[in-house]
């Protein structure tokens, strides 16, 4: 803790970490050769174990066989694929080809992977045939009709919706009968045949400040923007998480989607910085194995967006499994109530929980609440913490000057980890990141004298009404503070008098018979100003979200708005 007490708020974690000036794989050739036969990551969707010696090796071997079919580097490679073996290959296969991997969610329909593709212009696709439910090919198909037909003389697709797209690549051992595409499990013999010294000098040539990774943002408004990352942003950041997480990042359980940057920054790199092993417990969400994957594997700590803690929490089996090794629980996405996460921790039980705060465009991880420590539970739980070491925050007024300590603003953060920009659009790159290297968040907080951030609310989703500025957070962390209350979500909806009314969805504890709308009402009478208190309040099981968790407060705006007008028009 620093004894130097904070005036404004502008906060530089300085530290004793350096960086270091090197590409993801090349940490990760270290760690491979350091630590050769220790197990790194384990699959236990698709029963698979690698050692860090074995993971090297399928990494090099399709590294070498991406760079026989032509890959330069900069070149764009889409993985349309769930949480499996291929799809982390792929994350340090990229690093040494100097390669973009494009992670694309594999619940995306045609349209949606039609975008993905072209906005950035992908060169090839990694994808299954078959995702539990999901027929990935039928969909490829549709958007791809030329899929089967002759390839042209270079071997490669001609695909008029998606005209960059040269190579289809399918997972799995029954896909060489699949016309018109490559074979990953073919491929990876054929990586094993050839020379690795072409390999080794594309390795070598790689930048580091090169970009590794493109994440789309989550879309929570509009179309998602390629959030494009660079070897050093993101490598540098692992190191730093390891630097502060290392003691309970031993066996790491990773439920959240790979497609998301969370997963990525706290679960698929660590092994390139560290003696680590990384459990993927399915290879769709299921709570159940990411129980049993906790309990077989003695998990020291579990990550994910609230709902994975949440569904654990509330499952009926939860008994049946010991998830009493987890030591340390790290959630972000969303901000959650000092009690629920208190609650976290006394019934999985998970020794510490911890909240962080971060963006896909600044690779996840801005602060964690861990720098307060065991010692200082009520910033460890109730803040976002500060931000990590040598990364820069500051809270700013609407003209960006940076406002007194406590004083709410819009958060900015510079530093290492933030992202070169938004793949192919420099519109929304420069209202995004100002001309000396801040990246403006969009996320409303304040800031204590020792660099805490506390969160506000969302610009975006501040209710005006009748003039008056209203922040939702407030409003939910007072309706939870009801004895029936589990959690709430407030958002705005359209009102002809004041321009925008309050309107909360609430999920009710499990043991609560009745609770009504009313009732919560009465309860907030007393509690927040009457302009605050939400005049629509609907209970409801569960809120509409990403599938990486995020509330969607704008689709709840809509059904709700909906089903007023057909009220309306009933009476």
């Amino acid at each position: 803790m620093s004894k130097t007490k904070l005036t404004s708020s502008y906060f530089h974690h300085a530290s004793s970490f350096q960086l270091t000036y090197q590409t993801l794989s090349q940490s990760f050739d270290e760690m491979a050769r350091k630590y050769a036969d220790h197990e790194c990551f384990i699959f236990k969707g698709e029963q698979k174990r690698y050692t860090y010696k074995t993971f090297k090796a399928e990494v090099d071997n399709i590294a070498v066989a991406l760079l026989e079919l032509g890959y330069e580097k900069h070149d764009r490679f889409a993985v349309w694929l769930p949480n499996t073996s291929e799809n982390v290959t792929i994350s340090y296969a990229a690093s040494k080809l100097g390669l973009i991997k494009v992670n694309i969610n594999p619940a995306y329909l045609e349209r949606e992977l039609e975008y993905c593709i072209n906005k950035v212009g992908c060169k090839g696709i990694l994808l299954s045939p078959l995702v539990k439910s999901i027929d990935s090919l039928s969909i490829f198909r549709r958007l791809v009709p030329e899929l089967g037909q002759q390839l042209s003389g270079l071997n490669e697709l001609s695909a008029k919706a998606v005209p960059t797209l040269k190579h289809v690549i399918l997972t799995g051992e029954q896909t060489t009968s699949v016309p018109g595409t490559y074979s990953y499990v073919d491929l990876l013999k054929l990586g094993a045949q050839l020379s690795h010294d072409k390999l080794r000098e594309r390795q070598a040539s790689v930048d580091p400040d090169s970009a590794i990774a493109i994440f789309y943002t989550s879309g929570t408004t509009g179309r998602p923007k390629a959030a494009t990352l660079t070897n050093f942003g993101v490598l540098n950041l692992v190191r730093a998480q390891w630097d502060l997480l290392s003691p309970y990042y031993q066996r790491v359980c990773v439920p959240i989607p790979m497609f998301h940057i969370f997963a990525e920054i706290s679960g698929v790199l660590n092994v390139a910085v560290g003696k680590c092993q990384v459990i993927f417990p399915a290879v769709l969400p299921d709570t159940v194995a990411t129980m049993r994957a906790i309990h077989e594997e003695k998990c020291t700590a579990l990550i994910g967006a609230p709902i994975i803690f949440r569904d654990i929490l509330m499952h009926p089996d939860r008994q049946k499994y010991d998830l009493s090794s987890l030591a340390y629980g790290g959630t972000g996405a969303t901000t959650l109530e000092f009690d629920f996460l208190r609650q976290i921790e006394r019934e999985f039980p998970i020794t510490r929980m911890v909240q962080g705060y971060g963006l896909t465009e600044n690779a996840s991880l801005l602060t964690s609440g861990m720098w307060a420590g065991d010692d200082d539970p009520q910033r460890r739980l109730g803040s976002l913490g500060r931000c990590m070491q040598g990364m820069e925050i500051k809270i700013v007024d609407r003209q960006g000057q940076i406002v007194p300590i406590g004083q709410q603003g819009e958060v900015w953060a510079r530093g290492y980890s933030i992202m070169r920009g938004y793949y192919g659009d420099s519109e929304k790159t420069a209202e995004t990141l100002t001309p000396s290297g801040w990246l403006r968040t969009g996320d409303v907080a304040n800031m204590d004298e020792d660099g805490y951030l506390y969160f506000i609310g969302r610009q975006k989703e501040i209710i005006i009404r009748g003039g008056v500025n209203i922040y939702p957070v407030e409003i939910e962390n007072t309706i939870i503070e009801h004895p029936s209350v589990m959690q709430a979500q407030v958002f705005s909806i359209p009102d002809r008098r004041y321009g925008e009314e309050v309107c909360a969805w609430i999920i009710l504890k499990t043991n609560v018979l009745q609770c009504r709308a009313e009732d919560i009402q009465d309860f907030l009478k007393n509690k927040l100003a009457f302009f605050k208190i939400p005049k629509h309040i609907r209970i409801v099981d569960r809120f509409i979200t990403t599938p990486t968790g995020k509330v969607q407060k704008f689709k709840m705006s809509e059904i709700m708005t909906n089903e007023l007008k057909q009220t309306t028009s009933k009476l």
